[in-house]
């Protein structure tokens, strides 16, 4: 899956049988890919210029985990990790469906639930997810993708968000601002008239390893370069970070980080109308209630959280900091210091985009789950005998032959991350692994993004991913769309090279010449491959949620996807995997799991959670509140997890009752 032309991978299978001439046994042991190392060998990506801003690196960590924790972020008690709280991803079954919101034929579908498969007349909201709605395409043959198709949705699993409304202020209740929202029902996540929390139209992926990114969320939207503001890079041209010069008057500049896909990313959720907020708030607004308020108020820290134990409250719960001190701690004084007013906001409040996108990226970039079994197997240099290494045994051995040759499913998922997409294999901005050409699943050569693959989960129609393009600039987020503009001389909004000399197909016999454009590009309906670290426990699977265990995922591979797209990547195929081998591939794919991960233990231990669960009720009736439209939340609490982790409750794979 274009892995060739980043990672050298060739063909493992077939090559080393009887018969074959001694050359050609040679040739096949240098094509075979080599096996990934365990993850300790990739470095964090360093950001150039993050100097500038950050003065207390410490400081910054201890800033974006108390940020990333606090559900007094979203309008309604929304945290960033109310989606992410389970191995970074999201295992909640009630309120967790959404319409197929993203179609691009204009169908009538694209705003209405479908019967679920469990036969359930709709899906809906509120519904409560079962085992037998999975997988949401079935087949009477689930080996042969061309078989009579039993059930089939556009409905996607994901991730409760907000309610609907629109922003109005800021009041103050309990001694903690919140946000003041006027209420209306959602004319799609509403039941009865009652309105329900919305529902994100794309799974909840991982943010554990999600460092190693080059960008971000399954369309890539999320840019490498952090323009301080949104998820959108240098495409945003506007300024509106404001800087404390030396003579103590302020100026707009303009913030363009480099490797801060993170960065880009953690801006989007807090302003968006489905995840985190009433539609209009602005990073001002957030920065304005809770700048001043304790850190993680109302929330239990444990006595021994390996980031925020020096700084918990002696008997409340939360921080005994405020986020301005810990701000001031951990950013240099030109970029909070400022004593003028900015467009009614002071200085702080003004830049909190800023504050917010670098200190979550600081967090997360602690969060690299590098102690799997696979990971201390390689480290202890692949010994032949099963028996020495915990957790690494023959099943997870032939899993992993099966994984780098005859499945083909290293040619997307390389590296030591598990995932083409990485930032690692391509180094920084400038590189010109970016865009690379290969035949596509058709036969026909086409130019694709490297990390990005059409695998046929649905139809190229229902979401396009990568083909879209940003509300800013209204510009193409694919690199190889941006590479044929540019050669066009209309320019590009990313920064980046392409050397066709990388390319697995070449344009011709001098590889130095571009190919002429137009040409095709394989973007539509294509996602950023995933990590498969820690996979075991990061269910439902692909970008629509669609298959709850691993095994459905590998009799998806197994059969060579759902839809023949036009873009379909050329490894997408049938495989022929017999039982034991599908067995043998899902026990290496668990031996990917960090312990850590699974025990919740340092770096990945927590403050306590409150987080929603759906609503009292089901998918027909729903609990009104009393005071407008709006359902009642059914609330869960994840209790505070310190260093050591916990035993009693480690994390277990997405399971939903029968």
């Amino acid at each position: 899956m274009g892995g060739a032309s980043v990672l050298a991978i060739g063909c493992l299978a077939g090559a080393l049988v009887a018969g074959v001439s001694e050359p050609a046994r040679a040739q096949a042991v240098a094509d075979a890919p080599t096996i990934p190392d365990a993850l300790s060998s990739a470095r964090v990506p360093s950001v150039p210029g993050i100097d500038e801003y950050i003065q207390n690196a410490d400081a910054a960590i201890v800033l974006g985990k108390a940020l990333f924790w606090d559900t007094a972020i979203g309008s309604d008690g929304i945290a960033c990790a109310s989606c992410h709280f389970h191995a970074g991803a999201d295992n909640r079954l009630k309120n967790q469906i959404s319409p197929g919101l993203l179609r691009q034929d204009n169908t009538a579908s694209a705003e209405s639930f479908q019967a679920a498969g469990s036969g359930a007349s709709k899906s809906g909201p509120n519904y409560t997810l079962r085992a037998s709605d999975f997988p949401f395409h079935r087949l009477s043959d689930p080996s042969d993708r061309d078989s009579k198709v039993l059930f089939t949705t556009d409905d996607v699993a994901s991730s409760q968000g907000t309610f609907s409304g629109e922003f109005i202020d800021g009041v103050v209740r309990f001694g903690a601002k919140q946000d003041f929202c006027k209420r209306s029902p959602s004319t799609i996540f509403n039941a009865g008239g009652v309105g329900v929390r919305k529902v994100e139209p794309r799974n909840t992926p991982t943010m554990i390893n999600a460092v190693f990114n080059y960008r971000n969320f399954w369309d890539g939207r999320a840019n490498n370069v952090f323009n301080g503001m949104n998820p959108f890079g240098r495409r945003d041209t506007t300024q509106r970070i404001v800087k404390l010069n030396a003579n103590g008057t302020t100026s707009p500049v303009t913030v363009a980080l480099q490797n801060s896909s993170l960065a880009s990313q953690a801006a989007g959720p807090p302003l968006s109308d489905f995840e985190m907020s009433c539609q209009g708030r602005t990073f001002a607004d957030i920065g304005r209630k809770v700048l001043s308020a304790r850190a993680l108020l109302g929330q239990n820290v444990a006595l021994t959280d390996s980031v925020l134990a020096p700084y918990r409250a002696l008997v409340l719960p939360g921080l005994r900091v405020t986020y301005a001190e810990l701000v001031k701690k951990a950013f240099k004084p030109a970029w909070w210091n400022g004593k003028a007013s900015i467009n009614g906001y002071s200085h702080m409040e003004n830049n909190f985009s800023l504050f917010w996108g670098l200190a979550i990226q600081a967090y997360e970039a602690t969060l690299v789950s590098d102690a799997a079994p696979y990971d201390a197997w390689v480290r202890a240099g692949k010994p032949a005998s099963s028996t020495k290494v915990a957790g690494w045994g023959s099943a997870e051995r032939r899993g992993l032959d099966l994984f780098m040759g005859k499945g083909k499913c290293i040619n997307c998922h390389g590296g030591p991350e598990f995932t083409n997409a990485g930032t690692p294999a391509f180094e920084d901005a400038e590189r010109d692994a970016l865009v690379s050409r290969m035949r596509m699943g058709d036969g026909q050569v086409a130019l694709y993004d490297e990390g990005f693959y059409n695998i046929g989960v649905t139809p190229t129609a229902f979401d396009i991913g990568l083909g879209g393009v940003d509300p800013i600039s209204n510009q193409p987020l694919s690199f190889s769309r941006q590479y044929e503009l540019d050669l066009l001389g209309y320019g590009k909004p990313d920064r980046f090279e392409v050397d066709p000399c990388t390319f697995e197909v070449p344009t011709g016999e001098d590889c130095n010449i571009p190919p002429t454009p137009p040409f095709r590009t394989a973007v539509n309906g294509s996602f950023k491959v995933p990590t498969l670290r820690n996979v075991e426990l990061t269910g439902p699977y692909m970008h629509n949620g669609s298959m709850a265990t691993l095994e459905q995922v590998v009799e998806f591979y197994n059969r060579g996807g759902n839809f023949r797209n036009v873009d379909l990547d050329a490894d997408i195929g049938r495989i022929g995997l017999s039982a034991q081998e599908r067995a043998d591939l899902v026990a290496f794919l668990k031996s990917l799991t960090d312990p850590r991960v699974r025990y919740k233990s340092a770096p990945f231990d927590h403050p306590e959670l409150r987080y929603t669960n759906g609503h009292p009720g089901d998918s027909a009736r729903i609990t009104q509140s009393s005071k407008d439209k709006m359902a009642v939340d059914s609330w869960v609490t994840l209790p505070a997890v310190g260093r050591l982790g916990t035993l009693i409750a480690p994390l277990q794979p997405f399971a939903p009752a029968k």
